[in-house]
């Protein structure tokens, strides 16, 4: 061991002094924001009502944003905080569902601010009505194909009174009320859905089948003599409306469709075979003839009536 001379004893005494001058800043920059300040308030609601559970952080930008541990609200939206130097202080406030606030507040050690009210917003969360529309539409064709159809149609009823400007609903609902069992309402859903749009050509055909269907020929081929063939992209709904009236044998009626569908779909064979089958029911055998002929030099092989076609051909002489 060095025995203890005044060199030495010179020589730890600079190192020691040297350690203090270089440790005394650092404890000086740290605890800078220290001092006897307090600043206090209260967070509310737009509605007035106190919001707990806020945190309240708040940094001196002057000393490196350093400050004290935050804290929260209480159940009365109330908070404080103490033991801090004068000076342009940072407050930030933040809680979940609410929009974050930060404010500037000069803060003197030796008049204390009077406690203040800050007011929160809640956090808007916007929804794409269009989004919900399609997740809901999408469960509620789920249940129709399983024939639940009950809550299907309580998801169109739910729909239609969330968004009343959409037409579309009408449709839906009347379609699970059928299912449902109850025609009657359906009726009178269809016809408020053609009051809302007279140029729906698909539901007009669904509820002058619906009227055919439940017996009230008269009204439901006034509705039928309503659609403007023309305007038809689509066949098969032709096709329909004279199927269910041969159906209800009104052969002669379905004819005047099947011509419809025949002079705006001219290669469609299927038009031909209803025709053809609308004719042999009414005993116009050339008729019937010439239309099932016209059917089996169109229909693909894999056609579904083109057996029947061809054995009824050769029965008519």
């Amino acid at each position: 061991m060095e025995p203890l001379t005044t060199d030495r004893v010179r020589r730890v005494l600079c190192v020691a002094t040297l350690l203090a001058v270089l440790t005394i800043p650092a404890a000086a920059v740290a605890q800078e924001w220290r001092g006897q300040g307090r600043i206090a308030g209260k967070v509310t609601d737009e509605n007035g009502a106190p919001i707990e559970g806020v945190i309240v952080k708040a940094t001196l930008p002057s000393s490196s944003n350093r400050g004290p541990a935050p804290v929260k609200t209480n159940a009365k939206g109330d908070w404080s905080i103490g033991g801090i130097t004068g000076g342009m202080w940072a407050i930030d406030f933040d809680r979940e569902g609410y929009e974050p606030v930060s404010k500037s507040v000069q803060i003197s050690e030796f008049n204390r601010l009077p406690a203040t009210t800050l007011v929160m917003k809640k956090v808007v969360v916007v929804v794409d009505p269009n989004d919900v529309i399609k997740e809901r539409l999408t469960e509620a064709a789920g249940l129709m194909m399983r024939k639940e159809f009950v809550p299907a149609l309580a998801i169109y009823e739910a729909l239609a009174t969330q968004y009343p400007t959409v037409k579309q609903f009408k449709p839906l609902i009347a379609r699970a009320q059928y299912g449902a069992g109850r025609t009657p309402d359906a009726i009178a859903t269809l016809k408020a859905a053609v009051a809302d749009d007279p140029a729906a050509i698909e539901i007009q055909v669904l509820l002058g089948t619906l009227l055919i269907e439940t017996g009230q020929m008269a009204e439901g081929q006034q509705v039928m003599a309503s659609i403007d063939a023309s305007k038809v992209t689509d066949p098969t709904v032709l096709l329909n409306i004279g199927i269910d009236l041969i159906n209800n044998k009104k052969q002669a009626d379905a004819i005047q469709w099947f011509d419809k569908a025949i002079a705006a779909f001219p290669n469609d064979p299927s038009a031909y075979y209803y025709r053809g089958i609308s004719h042999l029911g009414l005993g116009r055998s050339a008729e019937a003839k010439a239309d099932l002929l016209k059917f089996v030099s169109l229909a693909p092989p894999t056609a579904p009536e083109l057996d029947a076609a061809r054995k009824i051909l050769d029965t008519i002489k």
